[in-house]
């Protein structure tokens, strides 16, 4: 029982280091924007740092379709097309477990399309990497779709490890890049208050038709 204690205590202690070391990031963040007029600015554009080999699916493919898209590439999102190539939407390896979990349905009864939102988070290739990163911020997103900016044909993806490998060349350079992706990190950590997140979700209650899909 002791080291049990002594374990949840090292813990709480490692959890307030991290708080306090955000604090501060948060306060230099603030006092290098009011001494220099502007906000800290990483430069560069998306196209810069975005992953361009994307694999992607269609609102009539599965989500069976879509968790072996995820595993063959290591992913932890695959970004929905339409015929002409045009993003459409997204899916995340979120919205499969909590599709499995809610509709009580094996991946492969439930399509693609009966996920999709009418909101999808983009950018383009030129979007400036501190535009995105305010974006994502902002919607509290993990990742941004880029696209053409003429048709809004899928072109790549802004993820999270994109921004962090930067970051982390950046790093010697340009000591804001950190702290740039500290901030990121703490505002995609903050839960809305009144979302879904903040009570347990009710699962609806499976079909009786094993053959049944979306």
């Amino acid at each position: 029982m002791a080291r049990n204690e002594r374990r949840v205590e090292k813990r709480f202690g490692e959890l307030k280091a991290s708080v306090r070391a955000l604090d501060l990031g948060r306060k230099l963040l603030g006092l290098l924007d009011r001494r220099s007029g502007e906000a800290p600015r990483i430069g560069d554009t998306v196209g810069s740092v975005m992953t361009r080999s994307v694999a992607t699916c269609t609102g009539s493919d599965t989500l069976h379709r879509a968790a072996q898209l995820m595993w063959d590439r290591d992913c932890g999102a695959i970004p929905v097309v339409d015929a002409l190539g045009r993003a459409v939407g997204l899916v995340t390896d979120r919205d499969l477990c909590m599709a499995a979990y809610t509709r009580g349905r094996p991946l492969s009864a439930i399509s693609v399309s009966s996920l999709l939102s009418a909101r999808l988070y983009t950018c383009t290739a030129t979007t400036s990497l501190d535009e995105a990163i305010a974006r994502m911020s902002a919607h509290r997103v993990r990742r941004l779709v880029v696209v053409d900016a003429k048709d809004q044909k899928l072109i790549g993806m802004l993820s999270l490890a994109d921004l962090a490998l930067r970051s982390r060349s950046l790093g010697r350079t340009l000591p804001i890049a950190p702290l740039l992706m500290a901030e990121l990190l703490a505002s995609l950590s903050e839960r809305v208050p009144g979302s879904a997140e903040a009570a347990p979700a009710v699962p609806a209650p499976a079909s009786s038709d094993p053959r049944a899909a979306e």
